[in-house]
C-alpha cells in the first residue's frame, strides 16, 4: 500500500510540475478566455436579430452568467485531455514514457492521476481569474449549491475518459493532434446546446447525449442558475449524465489499454 501511494504522489508531483512549467502560457491564455466570454456573450439568443442586422450589444449579467457556467467546465475538459496528450507526446518524444509502465499501479491509473491533479488546479486558477476578470466588466449572478458537485464530478470522469481514449491512441499513432482538435470542437458546439439561449434542431439535441460534457453543463445550469433539481432524464438529468460519464470513463480504460498493448507488441512504445 505504501508503494502503491508513493508512485500516485510522484505522478502528482510531477503532472504540477508540468503544470508550473506552463505557467506562462496559462498567464497569456487568461486573458483570451475572459474576452471569449465578454465577446461571445452578447450574440447568444439574438440570432433573430442578427439576421436582420440590428444588434444591440450590450453585456448582459445574466447571458454572460450562462456564458461562464459553460466555460468553465469546458475548460477542465480541454486542459484535461488537451494536456494528457502534449504531455504525453513529450514524454515519449523525451524517452521517458516507459517509466509510467515500471510503476505497481496500473498504467492507465498512472497516466491519469497527475494530468487530473495538474488541471484541477489549472482550472481553478483559470476559472478563478476568469470568472474576476469578467465581473469587472459585468456582474456575475451564480448562486453556488451543493447540488452542483454531481454535475462537476461526472464532467470530471467523462473527461478523465476522454483523455484516456486519446492517451490510448497516442501510444499507438502519436500524430493524432487534428483528431484531438476536432474532438474539442464537436465537443464545445454540442454542450453549448445545453445553455437555453441556443436553439439547436432536435436530432442535435439528441445526439448532444451522447458526448461527454454536454448534461454536465444541463445540470450546473438547472443547479447553480436555474436553481432546480436535478432531474430524472432530459438535458442534465440523472440518468444521462451518470450513463455517458460512466460509459466514456470505462471506455478510456480499455482504449488505453489496447493502445499500450499495441505498442507493445509493435515495439513502438517510445518511438516518435
Amino acid at each position: 500500500m505504501m508503494l502503491f501511494g508513493v508512485a500516485m504522489l510522484n505522478e502528482v508531483r510531477k503532472g504540477l510540475r508540468f503544470a508550473w512549467s506552463e505557467r506562462l502560457q496559462i498567464l497569456i491564455e487568461l486573458p483570451m478566455f475572459a474576452a471569449f466570454v465578454l465577446l461571445l456573450g452578447p450574440l447568444l439568443g439574438q440570432g433573430g436579430q442578427i439576421a436582420a442586422g440590428r444588434i444591440a450589444w450590450r453585456l448582459d449579467s445574466e447571458t454572460t452568467s450562462v456564458m461562464v457556467v459553460w466555460f468553465v467546465p469546458f475548460v477542465f475538459f480541454y486542459m484535461q485531455v488537451v494536456k494528457m496528450f502534449w504531455r504525453l507526446l513529450g514524454e515519449i518524444q523525451a524517452g521517458t514514457i516507459e517509466q509510467v509502465f515500471l510503476s505497481p499501479l496500473p498504467s492507465w491509473l498512472v497516466v491519469a492521476a497527475g494530468r487530473v491533479a495538474a488541471a484541477f488546479v489549472e482550472t481553478v486558477f483559470v476559472a478563478a481569474a476568469t470568472y474576476g476578470i469578467v465581473s469587472v466588466f459585468v456582474p456575475l449572478r451564480i448562486g453556488w449549491t451543493a447540488g452542483a458537485l454531481l454535475p462537476l464530478a461526472m464532467g470530471m470522469l467523462a473527461a478523465i475518459g476522454v483523455s484516456l481514449i486519446i492517451a490510448g491512441a497516442t501510444l499507438v499513432w502519436k500524430r493524432i493532434q487534428l483528431v484531438n482538435d476536432a474532438a474539442m470542437v464537436v465537443v464545445m458546439l454540442f454542450s453549448a446546446s445545453a445553455l437555453p439561449l441556443i436553439d439547436v434542431p432536435t436530432w442535435w439535441a439528441r445526439i448532444s447525449h451522447f458526448l461527454p460534457l454536454t448534461d454536465a453543463v444541463g445540470g450546473l445550469y438547472k443547479t447553480l442558475l436555474a436553481h432546480e433539481p436535478i432531474t430524472t432524464w432530459g438535458t442534465g438529468g440523472l440518468v444521462p449524465l451518470t450513463a455517458t460519464s460512466v460509459a466514456y470513463f470505462t471506455a478510456g480504460i480499455a482504449v488505453f489499454a489496447l493502445g499500450q498493448r499495441a505498442a507493445k507488441r509493435r515495439g513502438t512504445l517510445g518511438i516518435y
